[in-house]
């Protein structure tokens, strides 16, 4: 008489293996994905959040400072930024929608003012160089 248990083949992989190892991949990919994303979205957002931030502030020579020289050139000086931000003086914000794309950054979010009102708020930004600078803003 022969043993049949020993002229089964034996199975290297059980399916939970098989299991194990696809989820290991996928977390290991959904972890490079975020970490690849939030190296090229943080510096633009935190660009924005500097921008922003001066603003809530009342710096506006820092706000000015961090403008791209088309920006700066067209709104003037700090203080005429001053005077067009005027109401829409950002008191917090999120960003839920940031885009880079080469040199060009976009995000838009909501914001609230101060005294309570809140809108959305779009910037884009452009990488000179030395860093993100914003050229362009609407808060509404």
């Amino acid at each position: 008489m022969t043993d049949l248990s020993s002229t089964r083949p034996r199975r290297r992989f059980g399916l939970r293996k098989i299991l194990l190892l696809v989820l290991g991949g996928l977390v290991i990919f959904g972890v490079g994905l975020f970490l690849i994303l939030r190296a090229a979205l943080g510096p633009v957002s935190e660009a924005a959040d500097a921008f922003m931030s001066a603003l809530r502030d009342g710096n506006e020579a820092q706000a000015f400072a961090l403008a791209a020289p088309s920006l700066q050139q067209e709104l003037g000086s700090a203080e005429r930024m001053a005077a067009s931000v005027g109401a829409y003086r950002p008191s917090s914000w999120s960003w839920s929608s940031r885009s880079v794309r080469n040199s060009d950054g976009r995000l838009s979010g909501s914001v609230t003012f101060q005294g309570g009102r809140t809108g959305t708020a779009e910037m884009s930004l452009v990488h000179d160089g030395e860093g993100w600078r914003v050229t362009g803003i609407r808060m509404n």
